[in-house]
């Protein structure tokens, strides 16, 4: 009997990614990005859509400017024939040679056909490779791989013996995501037993316009026939809109739009039903983004006689499992609806400040400074990187390395010989490897269009994203091209 305990463990360690990844992560990207990037590399790890061309993003936190979502369905809507798989692996703290041990472990599995490597200067001024692991990075990575790599920088027995143990059990590997699932649920459960349904509409703004969850109340008769409009820009920022109706968990009817305008939608309502319609939009537009206005609401569609009163604006939509849409943008604007001198003015008052904010971009912004005029050297991380696009390029995956969006208001660095050699050096990369591609996006969006010196906002995700569905589009074509040339 003693033993039963012993093989229930062994069974559910062995058995751990057959169930495990199964669980829905209740949480945004943002809870928890180790638990993330170990749950987007499980998905690449899954069958590859037949004849899809697919993508891998990857970098440290400056990869949130490329939305996986948006870049896929633009790209999707603009193709007819070839189509496009994009998946984004991005951890904060995460550098080249981390990555590197990544695709070594995991890329037959992953079967990229195009890789884009989401680069910036700061990644490389800190750099970890021939240095102790950072923890948090560390129980993303392969273990197995990385003690192999890593073995004579890491300095104390405890972190040798963490990655032997992660090596030969699962459970102790994955103990931090297996942890933050509990807590998940827990709190989900929690909100389930506090949630009510609502019994007024909800998700509406005072001019009509809806968030991407809203609920429209509903007659008595067997179907609800409702008119709404989508925005023009709403399918140029997104390619696609899919809406679902919904009452509970059961789905009464679905539309996916293509084209503009106004629509209509006849919805059966189940006998007998509830008074409030649930819809919800698999994205959402920004006329800010657009150009149109000041405007920095994430927008749904109008519906012709919308709900609107101020009562029914702070309604909560039903309870949902899981809460959490993976593909929907962070609203978090650090600046506050700001642009112009107003942006400026707030930004060099949170540079200054003495919070953690201010210190810490003020030492990103003087290390940057600190470089300018130094001889470019193209060591640690910079080696680390051109042996992964060397690898990557020799089994003839496509490689584009992206300098990612800066804001301008960083300081004068860019003119300097460090940072000249730092461009062309991925120049050089793009002329020795075949299959390589280098953009500089450094200079393409506007101050306001940031949350600090290096992360874009939402507004200015949705506006790069066109940027980067272009470049695939390229990488496409090579790949095409290429094909051709061997039939």
């Amino acid at each position: 009997m003693a033993l039963i305990p012993i093989l229930l463990l062994v069974l559910l360690d062995a058995a751990f990614n057959l169930y495990f990844w199964r669980i829905p992560k209740l949480t945004s990207r943002a809870a928890d990005y180790g638990y993330q990037f170990l749950l987007d590399v499980h998905r690449l790890e899954q069958t590859k859509p037949p004849e899809a061309i697919r993508v891998v993003a990857f970098g440290s936190s400056v990869a949130g400017s490329l939305d996986g979502y948006q870049v896929e369905r633009l790209v999707n809507a603009s193709q007819h024939s070839t189509q496009v798989d994009v998946h984004r692996l991005m951890k904060p703290g995460m550098k080249p040679s981390d990555y590197r041990l990544v695709f070594e472990a995991e890329q037959q599995r992953m079967q990229p056909d195009v890789v884009i490597v989401m680069l910036n200067f700061q990644d490389f001024l800190n750099p970890s490779f021939e240095g102790d692991l950072k923890r948090d990075v560390q129980y993303v990575l392969p273990p197995w791989t990385t003690l192999r790599h890593r073995w004579p920088f890491i300095s104390t027995v405890s972190g040798k013996l963490d990655l032997a143990l992660a090596s030969v059990s699962n459970l102790y590997r994955y103990r931090r995501p297996i942890r933050s699932c509990v807590q998940d649920h827990m709190r989900v459960l929690a909100q389930w037993i506090r949630g009510r349904s609502p019994k007024r509409p909800y998700g509406w703004y005072p001019d009509g316009y809806s968030k991407q969850r809203f609920g429209l109340p509903v007659s008595d008769a067997p179907t609800q026939q409702i008119e709404y409009f989508v925005h023009p820009e709403w399918l140029r920022q997104r390619g696609t809109v899919t809406l679902t109706f919904a009452m509970g968990r059961h789905v009464l009817a679905q539309r996916v739009e293509t084209e503009p305008g106004w629509k209509t939608v006849d919805v059966p309502l189940p006998a007998p039903h509830g008074r409030i319609l649930d819809v919800t939009a698999d994205s959402l537009w920004s006329p800010r983004a657009a150009g149109m206005s000041d405007d920095f609401r994430l927008l749904g569609v109008q519906v012709r006689t919308s709900p609107v009163d101020a009562a029914a604006n702070g309604t909560r939509p039903p309870f949902r499992y899981p809460p959490v849409d993976d593909g929907t943008p962070s609203e978090f604007l650090r600046m506050g609806r700001t642009t112009g001198d107003a942006f400026v003015r707030k930004w060099e008052a949170a540079l200054a400040a003495e919070n953690d904010f201010g210190i810490r971009f003020r030492a990103w912004r003087d290390s940057k400074l600190r470089v300018r005029d130094d001889p470019f050297e193209p060591t640690g991380e910079f080696a680390q990187l051109e042996q992964l696009v060397a690898d990557l390029s020799r089994r003839g995956v496509s490689v584009v390395l992206v300098n990612t969006p800066e804001s301008p208001l960083v300081g004068d660095y860019q003119t300097g010989t460090y940072y000249r050699g730092y461009l062309q050096f991925f120049e050089r990369l793009a002329q020795t490897y075949p299959h390589v591609r280098f953009y500089n996006l450094v200079n393409s969006l506007p101050a306001e269009d940031f949350n600090d010196s290096i992360h874009v906002n939402y507004v200015g995700e949705i506006k790069i994203g066109h940027t980067y569905a272009d470049i695939i589009r390229d990488a496409m074509g090579e790949r095409g091209q290429a094909a051709a040339q061997l039939n």
